[in-house]
């Protein structure tokens, strides 16, 4: 059973929709994911909204719009690892949530190989119902290379827990832009 839908009619993502949390990514939490995915952007010099290309288990492209950061987010994500990973979250999460019937439901525990469980949308009582994994990597600026090689590397990572609960490996780039899903059964 796939989770997520190649045939999802949406042609535009807004990071601002990330400030209103999901199950397992409180309000205030999808505000910092977005701000550190818009510094990643605007680091770029992608234009805004920039057309990000979607490929693996969703192939297409998505105009992905953002509020452009102050001097101040900006020497507040100054870490770019930071900044490269919180920004993959977000634009993962809103990803999942846009071309699934799921969301992210709860942050998994370190040394699982996985950073997010993902459920159906809905609220809190569903969040025992986990229906998969999510991985997530972010790259700031890299090759379709370096995409393929990162995702092979963090398909290996989440087979520690693989059993018969499903993975998806997104991984981010901010450079072109590129976002791949790979779903795995």
């Amino acid at each position: 059973m796939s989770i997520l839908k190649e045939d999802a009619e949406i042609d535009a993502l807004d990071l601002k929709e990330l400030h209103e949390g999901a199950a397992g990514i409180t309000p205030r939490f999808g505000a910092v994911l977005s701000e550190a995915a818009s510094v990643c952007l605007d680091d770029q010099q992608t234009g805004n909204p920039v057309n990000m290309e979607l490929s693996g288990s969703i192939m297409g492209n998505i105009n992905v719009g953002w509020d452009v950061p102050t001097l101040q987010a900006k020497r507040c994500y100054a870490d770019l690892e930071v900044a490269t990973e919180h920004g993959a979250y977000g634009i993962a999460a809103l990803l999942i949530r846009h071309f699934s019937d799921c969301e992210v439901v709860e942050r998994s525990r370190k040394g699982t190989g996985f950073d997010y469980w993902i459920g159906e949308k809905g609220g809190d009582d569903k969040l025992f119902q986990r229906k998969a994994r999510l991985e997530v990597s972010g790259i700031r600026k890299g090759t379709i290379g370096d995409i393929e090689s990162r995702v092979r590397r963090k398909q290996e990572q989440t087979k520690r827990t693989a059993g018969t609960i499903p993975a998806i490996v997104a991984v981010v780039e901010f450079g072109r832009p590129h976002a791949r899903l790979v779903e795995e059964a």
